[in-house]
Parts: structure tokens; C-alpha cells; sequence
């Protein structure tokens, strides 16, 4: 009986000790957690502002026209006096063709002028004399139709001999390759010492006449880029230095080997002074209408899509979806998603959760349309 009695004992402490730990553990768990540390952030207030998007293209400066100098007679190159990056003064002397060779030619026409010449006077002759003969009897038809046949064919070829003979006449006085106009040579595909047809190119000349800006671009063409259209230039060795000039062609169609449009600037006359081949920036201005600018460290993703952190009264942070219109250097404008006042994070937004408690350390300033966060 006292066994007995000592079970049911044991088992009323056990169920006594059992409520003791659940009470505790309850109690425990009643308590609230301890709250976490706000997270410093930097913010920026919204302020809608006029948008003006800025596209800058990067080309150089090349010469609106290039003359492919050759010489007009077959011949070997004796000289070359310039070369690739020469400037030359138009009437200059740029190369010359062996004379040797040409004043031998010239010589042989002469020759066979001064042969054709007799044989046209003894052909003359000849029939002159069967034209007196023929009434009176002592010749017949056949001869002197034969003389007069001869006498045609002796002054066609006597023509052609002439004709040759201006040939090597002009060929030895056009000898002297001469610069059209004042200029740079760009190409110089012939050495000296090499054996040149007619009309052969031997030098590229980019006339120092009316340079232009030329650029590729491999986008679509913003609104405002259209034939006429002013737009603002700049070397990049002085870019504060801007100067206006004029689209002037739009190429109508993409490469097929750069996969770009070619844009042509005319340069006003203060821009001359550019040497070719000097790289220039322009700079186009497109207007947005009222945008967000916000640094690209306020940019956040919510299920792929542009996303920005709002802060409201009581300091906490939500996802807000944007759009987002245009991304540039340092910064993004924003058209829709936000409104004028609205309190965003612009700077440590990295680890942050919908509801969390933040600390604003420091309000950005709102960016000016044309220029960086």
C-alpha cells in the first residue's frame, strides 16, 4: 500500500514540475524583443524639375573634300616629295615621272611624224600627177583611183600620227604631279621607283577647305538631330570652349560593316584652326518634361523592375516602383512613381526590408537638370 502511495506522490510532483517549466516558458515568451538599431541613410527629397537629357557624341574632324591625285600618263615615279601628314600650298610640286622614258617617247613620235610626212607628200604627188595624166589619156581609172586612196590613207595615218605626237608632248609636260589646292596628305599609296598607269592614284589630298565634325552613332537619332539642326561642339582638349555648328547629312541608311549612322557637322569658320584628325565632342540637349533626378545609388529592383526606397513619417522604409526615363553618367531620371516631397533613400539602401526603422544622417540636395547628383 505505501508503494502505491509513493507513485501517486511521484506523479503529482512531476505534473507540478512540468506546469512550472511551461509558466516559465510562457512568461519567457510574453516578453517583447529587444528593438533593433535604425539604420543610417542618407535621403534626398523629390522635387520634380525640368528634364533635360544630355547625349554626347564623340567623332573627329575631317575634310569635307579629298582630291585623288594621279598622274595623266603611264610612267615611272622618279619622285615624291611628300608624304602622309604633309601640309601642302596648291601649284606645289608633289611628284614627279621619269622624263627619260618619256622624252624618249616623245622622240619617237617625232620620229614617225617626220616619216608619215614624206610619205603624205609622195603620196600627194603621185596623185597629183595621175589627176593630169588621166584627161589626157596616158593613165586609166584604176591608177589614179589607186593614188587617191593612197593619198587618203597616208593623211589618216599622218593624223593619228600627230595626235600621238600631242600625246608625248603633253605626257613630258605633265611630268609634275601639281597640289590642287592647299591641303594634307592623307594616302600615299605609291612608292618611288614604282610603274604607274594613267590615271593611277598616287596621292590623297584633304583640302584645308570647309572641315567638318564627323560622328557614328549606333542608336536611334534623338527627336531634335535633323539636317540643319544646330548642336554644340567641343574638343576634348578644351571642353569649356564650346562652338555652334550645323548638321549637314545624315547618312540615309545604317553601315552593313559598323552597324552606324555617319552624322556630318559643318564647322563654323573659328573651328578651321582644328587640325584634321582632332577629336571632337557634341553635345545634344533633349527636353524630358517634369523628372526625378536621383543618384544611382537610390536605384533599387522589386521583382526586376526599378524600385526606390520611400521613407515615410515615422521613419520607415517601403518599396515604391519608378520609371525610370533615362539613365546617364552618376544619375537616373525618374517620370513616374514618386511624388513632389516625397522622402527617398539616396544612399544606403543596400540592406534594407519593407518596415524597417531608419535614421536619416544627412538630406541630399535636389540636382539641377544639367547637371550631376
Amino acid at each position: 500500500m505505501s508503494v502505491g502511495l509513493d507513485a501517486v506522490t511521484r506523479m503529482r510532483l512531476l505534473r507540478i514540475t512540468v506546469f512550472g517549466l511551461l509558466a516559465l516558458v510562457v512568461g519567457c515568451s510574453a516578453e517583447s524583443p529587444p528593438e533593433k538599431t535604425a539604420l543610417r541613410v542618407v535621403a534626398q527629397q523629390v522635387a520634380l524639375v525640368g528634364g533635360l537629357a544630355q547625349t554626347v557624341l564623340t567623332g573627329d574632324v575631317q575634310a569635307r573634300f579629298v582630291s585623288e591625285l594621279a598622274f595623266p600618263s603611264a610612267g615611272k615615279v622618279a619622285q615624291l616629295s611628300v608624304d602622309v601628314g604633309d601640309k601642302v600650298v596648291a601649284g606645289q610640286v608633289l611628284g614627279r615621272l621619269d622624263p627619260l622614258e618619256l622624252r624618249a617617247t616623245l622622240d619617237l613620235s617625232e620620229a614617225e611624224l617626220q616619216a608619215l610626212q614624206a610619205r603624205v607628200d609622195l603620196a600627194r604627188a603621185d596623185y597629183s600627177r595621175q589627176a593630169r595624166l588621166l584627161p589626157q589619156g596616158y593613165t586609166n581609172r584604176n591608177e589614179y583611183e589607186r593614188a587617191q586612196a593612197g593619198l587618203k590613207g597616208a593623211e589618216a595615218e599622218l593624223m593619228t600620227a600627230t595626235a600621238r605626237h600631242q600625246l608625248a608632248r603633253d605626257a613630258l609636260a605633265d611630268a609634275d604631279l601639281l597640289a590642287l589646292a592647299d591641303g594634307v596628305v592623307v594616302a600615299r599609296p605609291v612608292a618611288p621607283g614604282e610603274v604607274v598607269q594613267a590615271g593611277q592614284v598616287v596621292l590623297s589630298l584633304a583640302h584645308d577647305e570647309a572641315p567638318e565634325a564627323v560622328f557614328d552613332w549606333y542608336e536611334s537619332l534623338p527627336p531634335g538631330l535633323v539636317i540643319g539642326a544646330p548642336i554644340h561642339l567641343h574638343t576634348l582638349s578644351e571642353p569649356a570652349r564650346e562652338i555652334s555648328g550645323q548638321v549637314r547629312e545624315i547618312a540615309p541608311s545604317v553601315s552593313a560593316s559598323s552597324g552606324t549612322l555617319r552624322i556630318r557637322v559643318s564647322l563654323p569658320a573659328e573651328a578651321w584652326h582644328w587640325p584634321l584628325g582632332t577629336v571632337v565632342a557634341a553635345r545634344l540637349a533633349e527636353s524630358l518634361g517634369p523628372v526625378v533626378i536621383l543618384p544611382w545609388a537610390a536605384l533599387s529592383r522589386d521583382q526586376g523592375l526599378p524600385a526606390v526606397w520611400r521613407i515615410d513619417a515615422q521613419q520607415r522604409v517601403s518599396l515604391t516602383r519608378v520609371e525610370v526615363s533615362r539613365y546617364e553618367t552618376g544619375r537616373v531620371l525618374v517620370t513616374a512613381g514618386l511624388q513632389d516631397g516625397d522622402l527617398v533613400v539616396a544612399q544606403g539602401g543596400q540592406l534594407l526590408y519593407p518596415g524597417q526603422q531608419v535614421e536619416v544622417a544627412n538630406v541630399l540636395a535636389v540636382s539641377e537638370p544639367g547637371g550631376q547628383p
